[in-house]
């Protein structure tokens, strides 16, 4: 079978102040008026004065020397050493925070995805029998979501191995 060509790099994530510039600019999008006038907007609603809201948009070095709200959080959660600021802030946003498991050493590739694809038919079996008297008890959704969750972190692990390059035996 021929080689396939590397993917493209997944690229980091940006900087806490262009999150926040693009941001700001997407809300700019959705709303109807001006870019200034959706800004003082936000800012009002958010309590500060539209110049802090546009400093939070610069690098951290450069701006009004009070960290963006993304960098508290992030510092939060650093010194509490507690996620559940991000599952709160996931929930908020539609979604969940899933960390990345400690990845094992690297290995075959192909036995990493044999092993991911058995463990999610495994979860569809435990599905099919949560369902089959046709309702579902907190216990059976307990164990389901604990499953989920550990099937989600073990597959965003084996995505980042394939971002990095990690294919197995042609390393």
């Amino acid at each position: 079978m021929p080689k396939k060509p590397a993917a493209p790099r997944r690229s980091r994530i940006k900087e806490a102040h262009h999150v926040l510039e693009d941001a700001l600019r997407k809300a700019g999008e959705d709303r109807p008026g001006d870019q200034a006038q959706v800004h003082g907007q936000v800012a009002k609603s958010l309590g500060v004065s539209p110049s802090m809201l546009y400093k939070w948009r610069e690098p951290a070095d450069q701006g009004s020397g009070q960290p963006n709200p993304l960098h508290r959080t992030a510092q939060l959660i650093v010194l509490t050493g507690d996620t559940r600021i991000l599952d709160w802030l996931a929930e908020k946003a539609g979604g969940q925070f899933t960390p990345v498991e400690t990845e094992p050493a690297a290995g075959a590739l192909d036995q990493a995805a044999n092993t991911l694809v058995r463990e999610f038919g495994l979860l569809i079996a435990d599905v099919a029998d949560a369902i089959a008297d046709r309702r579902v008890t907190p216990d059976e959704t307990q164990a389901l979501r604990t499953k989920w969750n550990g099937l989600r972190k073990r597959a965003e692990t084996f995505v980042r191995r394939c971002e990095k390059g990690d294919y197995g035996a042609d390393k």
